[in-house]
């Protein structure tokens, strides 16, 4: 593969790294645009992003990594063309896509999001019809009676659990027995109904689905279908697939828990558009 720092925008603000295979691969396939997440610029937390990347360009598939303006190396604009954020990021990502369209030959975009990258992609497919294709690392989900079981479950055969509860109510208090964080939303996440609506808007659009968790989604996504199950009203038909990875954690900084999503992307991103080259 080889990489090319690309400068776009309307005021050539925004910085990005354009990832693509050394051969060329026969027939046109969508990019990919990597979106930031949470504060990380656009190698993404712990170089998940350069790592997919790569990994991507050797499996045939383009991408884009980019910083939002703002971040990273990308500056805010003078002269800004919306007047609010989330309006400004679907400018951002119509640039980006025309980029991977003119620079490397690809027809359409699939949008890679991990945590509120993820929810940014969602609204981001929603609103360009580019899109033909996106993947939620840890993103979006709805509780079902399925979750709720087996988070009690969890709970009450958790040795881990029952151990600082004893210390909590006999042991000396100290500010470590309530460090514990069952999770921090850097999102708000879709209610049910909404949620049903909008991916049901994506699929009759023809747009792909991936989504992926980790065992950090605990909160709230806890076993492999849940989505599936909650979306059960939905026609998903062979749009929409689900990869569950409870021992990886958030940013699957293991590199065996890492290696197994970038397998399950590539071979998500094959079956849907194009073979194996």
């Amino acid at each position: 593969m080889h990489e090319t720092p690309l400068v776009f925008g309307h005021e050539s603000h925004l910085v990005g790294i354009l990832c693509e295979p050394d051969t060329p691969v026969a027939g046109p396939r969508p990019g990919v645009l990597f979106l930031n997440a949470g504060l990380e610029h656009r190698v993404g937390p712990r170089g998940l992003s350069v790592a997919v990347a790569r990994a991507l360009a050797d499996a045939g598939f383009a991408s884009l990594r980019f910083d939002y303006a703002g971040m990273g190396e990308s500056r805010k604009p003078q002269r800004p063309l919306a007047a609010d954020r989330a309006e400004e990021l679907q400018i951002e990502c119509a640039c980006a896509a025309d980029l991977l369209e003119k620079h490397a030959g690809c027809r359409g975009v699939v949008l890679f999001g991990l945590c509120s990258g993820a929810d940014d992609a969602h609204r981001v497919a929603l609103a360009n019809d580019a899109v033909v294709g996106m993947i939620q690392i840890d993103g979006h989900a709805a509780i079902t009676a399925g979750f709720k079981w087996r988070y009690v479950t969890q709970r009450l055969v958790s040795p881990r659990r029952w151990q600082n509860w004893f210390e909590r109510k006999f042991g000396p208090a100290t500010d470590a027995d309530h460090a514990v964080i069952e999770g921090v939303d850097f999102f708000e996440m879709p209610d049910r109904d909404t949620l049903a609506r909008e991916v049901a808007t994506l699929i009759a659009r023809d747009v792909r689905l991936f989504y992926a968790y980790s065992g950090a989604t605990h909160s709230y996504y806890n076993h492999a279908g849940q989505l599936r199950n909650a979306l059960a009203d939905v026609e998903t038909d062979d749009h929409l697939s689900e990869r569950f990875l409870p021992s990886a954690d958030h940013t699957f900084s293991r590199n065996a828990e890492r290696m197994r999503l970038i397998e399950a992307v590539i071979a998500w991103l094959q079956a849907g558009f194009g073979p194996d080259p």
